[in-house]
């Protein structure tokens, strides 16, 4: 019994690469008056006009909104850990709801500023944050000595 599928030497129209094909795909393709590409061409008139449908639309790929949300999953992340990250996140809470809520909030993150508390002794919650640079944040933060082994003393 012959093998009709039998590999054939052909050569993509536009980029003139010659490959193997199925007997069986070149011949069906020459009766219908069709032109085989190569898979690289053919992906290339696939997808020539159409947009990505998940591509560039998520918070990951904007970049003003980039370093505001590395900002909020490292706080996020410190109030999580609690006393293990530094005795003065023990009872600290993170009170945002969602991503969107904190970036309404606050807006994208300046060059040079962090997220900081107002309050030392309050929570990452909406009205208690703020964009601010270094000396904003050494000038707010509690006095030397206030938390020894993890529990207040002044």
């Amino acid at each position: 019994m012959p093998n009709f599928n039998r590999k054939v030497e052909t050569t993509c129209p536009r980029c003139k690469e010659t490959r193997l094909a199925r007997g069986d795909v070149v011949r069906k393709a020459e009766r219908e008056g069709k032109e085989l590409f190569c898979k690289p061409c053919r992906n290339q008139t696939r997808f020539a006009n159409k947009a990505h449908p998940t591509k560039g639309t998520g918070v990951k790929n904007d970049p003003d909104k980039l370093p505001a949300r590395n900002s909020y999953y490292k706080a996020k992340r410190r109030c999580r850990l609690g006393a293990k990250h530094h005795p003065a996140y023990e009872a600290v809470e993170f009170r945002f709801t969602s991503f969107d809520e904190f970036f309404e909030l606050l807006g994208p993150k300046p060059e040079g500023c962090s997220l900081d508390r107002i309050d030392p002794l309050g929570h990452y919650e909406p009205g208690n944050v703020r964009w601010a640079t270094i000396a904003e944040q050494a000038a707010n933060r509690l006095p030397r000595g206030y938390w020894v082994n993890g529990s207040e003393e002044g």
